[in-house]
């Protein structure tokens, strides 16, 4: 093909197509040395030279995350694990403090304690992730303040505000892991977060079929990490990037209808004879519900955990469902349930410290896009075979 042609088929762009393209290249060309030199003065504008540093159809669907996350920028990452890693190695050095809580997802605390903590950096991890607890730390060089909001497993709401506040006194980037929640239920930078971060793997694309992650907040912060991401080379694949473009545009319609069918489960739960207990942020038996009232928007998301009174029927509970899936993970439109314990610690004893707040027989259950009916009948199905 000629000089001629590629310049042709790239000027696609020029034609105002619907939907993004998706620039499946690993490289861009020049016309001549002249224009990339113009490029790396900054003259050039929209244009690109290698895609670890940037690709067009990856800054369609960046630009995209941030108009629903209410962000000056965003930046779409390998995995969402990758996002935190960027996240934190940016943030962190030697001698510097990262406080966690206690039911921080597995990984999140293994990359802390396994890897940060080789680097010099210090963990500090709270069990009542309030403010009170917070204020009575008299620990320095505390650099990062990291929450999931809400937790996984057990779905808690601190008070967003107040952890800001906090933060922002003590000169402490507080970053917010939103994944359970996704942009349609919650925007943390409103509440004065420093970054969000997604998983995107789960509720942002929400078809279960790629892997990624993102992060989200001012210009500044994210432009001091795209260096980090590029050196790293955890630069998202285009074709995650198209793909995950999709699904974000569908996230608010899948998010009600997922949220207003978790909503009525929860409920059916909470009221069924042979269940323990039910966390969920929409029910008033939630510790945080106020929380979820205050923060979220009207509606609380698709991820229910619960317990059944005899945890011993717990697997065959799991093993007796028939429409929703035994797999890891959440946020698809396919409804998965799990035994939480086995599915995300089984080479952890149950007296290892990273379990000492996690209910023994605990079900996290992720709700698709399958009516009511259908998961309640299931479940009662599965619970009279116990």
């Amino acid at each position: 093909m000629s000089k001629k042609e590629t310049n042709d088929l790239k000027n696609v762009s020029d034609k105002n197509p619907l939907i993004a393209p998706l620039y499946q290249t690993a490289s861009f060309s020049f016309k001549d040395t002249a224009e990339l030199a113009r490029f790396h003065n900054g003259e050039e504008k929209n244009k690109f030279l290698y895609s670890r540093f940037e690709n067009p159809t990856t800054v369609a669907a960046e630009t995209y995350l941030s108009n629903i996350e209410k962000s000056e920028s965003s930046l779409l990452f390998s995995s969402g694990m990758a996002a935190i890693t960027c996240s934190l190695i940016s943030l962190l050095g030697p001698k510097k403090k990262l406080i966690l809580p206690e039911t921080t997802y597995r990984h999140t605390r293994d990359f802390a304690d396994k890897i940060l903590s080789k680097y010099g950096v210090e963990i500090l991890t709270i069990s009542n992730f309030n403010i009170e607890t917070l204020e009575q730390i008299q620990e320095k060089e505390i650099r990062v303040l990291f929450a999931e909001i809400p937790s996984n497993p057990l779905l808690s709401i601190p008070d967003i505000e107040k952890l800001s506040e906090w933060s922002h006194n003590n000169k402490v980037h507080l970053i917010v892991d939103s994944t359970i929640a996704s942009p349609a239920i919650l925007n943390p930078l409103e509440y004065g977060a420093d970054l969000v971060i997604h998983s995107a793997t789960k509720y942002l694309s929400g078809h279960n079929d790629i892997v990624a992650g993102s992060i989200s907040g001012s210009e500044n912060l994210i432009d001091a990490l795209k260096e980090q991401r590029m050196l790293l080379g955890s630069t998202l694949g285009i074709n995650e990037a198209f793909l995950l473009h999709r699904g974000m545009k569908t996230l608010g319609i899948r998010m009600a209808k997922i949220s207003e069918t978790a909503l009525k489960l929860a409920e059916f739960l909470e009221a069924h004879k042979k269940i323990k207990n039910v966390f969920y942020p929409g029910l008033q038996s939630h510790p945080n519900h106020k929380n979820a009232l205050k923060y979220l928007k009207n509606t609380f998301g698709g991820l229910i955990s619960f317990e059944l009174k005899d945890h011993t029927i717990t697997d065959r509970f799991i093993d007796n469902l028939k429409v929703s899936f035994l797999a890891a993970g959440f946020g698809g439109i396919e409804s998965q349930a799990e035994h939480h314990t086995r599915m995300a610690y089984p080479d952890l004893g149950k007296d290892n410290p990273l379990l000492t707040c996690i209910p023994e027989g605990l079900i996290r259950f992720s709700v698709g896009l399958d009516d009511f009916e259908i998961l309640r009948d299931d479940i009662n199905q599965a619970l009279r075979k116990c």
